[in-house]
């Protein structure tokens, strides 16, 4: 009987043995040898918050407390400097899956868009991975690769939705395509911008708004001046008076794949719908990729009595509040 009890007891301390480097350990410790447990892949898009990183760790079956990852995150302040990339972490308490990340080194690939950047420019950016125009057109196309609070603002045409990506680096999983690159930059843009549009807004308001940010994107060279060059065309609209901005003049010879680097005034006589010289408001699309500063300018406009503006030539504007003063200033400054 005493031996009976000896091996029951034997038998009982053995398993407990085997479940605490098995399973308790692994679980508790995840510095232990990678071979006690097993690496889960997942992937953190550029631009994504705290809140967002930990759901997609949780949904991986890395966690099963999004929130209490949250808050280890903020206590050690991984939630600051979260890598964008594609990680290989072993299931663990949070605490532990924040030590991981922080000694992790995520793969990734630099994908960079330039603010200002044409749409011909996009479909390029990913050409060294061997794929088309056409493969990033289709990206775009899809409805499901934008944030899902901005699918309602998307317009019909394809090229005129880069207006929703923000320009900013990206940190791609390897061998990525567009579709990722378009996740990314569009919920990059809402968090940082879409977030404060009004989710009742009509979708023709919003992409107007873009559409103006993308013209105040092709004429400020400063920040500061953006709120009032977006003021200033929404004031000429309203008085029925053409925008004039040049930069929708070199945008019109560039789809004619003719670069202007300064315009004479028979430049400005191009037959283009893009033309602001020759048409009527704002332009049918944006003309490039608007940075975060012009959205915020072309949702924020400043007020201001300026109807008249031109180049100083030194990456800034002169305004004035008429066109005699207009011409006036630019006579003494010998133009």
């Amino acid at each position: 009987m005493k031996r009976k009890n000896e091996e029951l007891l034997l038998f009982i301390f053995t398993i407990s043995v085997y479940c605490l480097l098995c399973f308790y350990l692994p679980y508790k410790y995840p510095e232990l040898p990678g071979s006690l447990t097993e690496e889960i892949e997942f992937v953190i898009p550029s631009g994504v918050s705290a809140k967002a990183a930990a759901e997609i760790i949780k949904e991986a079956g890395v966690v099963d407390d999004s929130a209490a990852l949250v808050r280890e995150m903020v206590n050690s302040g991984l939630d600051r400097r979260i890598r964008p990339g594609r990680y290989r972490l072993r299931r663990s308490t949070p605490g532990c899956v924040v030590r991981q990340m922080e000694q992790a080194r995520p793969e990734s690939e630099r994908v960079t868009l330039i603010p200002g950047s044409r749409y011909k420019r996009l479909t390029s950016l990913f050409e060294k991975e061997g794929l088309s125009a056409a493969d990033f057109e289709k990206a775009l196309a899809d409805d499901n690769n934008f944030y899902h609070k901005a699918r309602g603002w998307l317009p019909a045409r394809t090229e005129d939705r880069m207006i929703f990506l923000l320009p900013e680096t990206y940190f791609l999983p390897p061998g990525a395509g567009a579709d990722e690159f378009v996740k990314g930059a569009s919920r990059l843009w809402y968090e940082r911008v879409g977030a404060a549009i009004a989710p009742e807004t009509p979708p023709d308001e919003v992409v107007r708004r873009g559409v103006l940010a993308s013209v105040v994107e092709g004429e400020a060279r400063v920040a500061e001046e953006r709120p009032l060059l977006a003021g200033i065309f929404l004031s000429r609209i309203e008085k029925s008076m053409r925008l004039q901005s040049c930069a929708t003049v070199i945008y019109s010879w560039e789809e004619k794949n003719i670069k202007k680097k300064s315009l004479t005034y028979r430049d400005l006589e191009i037959d283009s719908p893009y033309n602001t010289y020759l048409n009527d408001g704002l332009p049918p699309g944006p003309i490039c990729v608007p940075s975060e500063s012009s959205w915020k300018s072309a949702l924020a406009p400043e007020k201001s009595d300026y109807l008249f503006f031109f180049a100083n030539g030194e990456g800034r504007h002169i305004f004035s509040e008429s066109y005699d003063e207009h011409i006036a200033k630019q006579r003494k400054m010998g133009l």
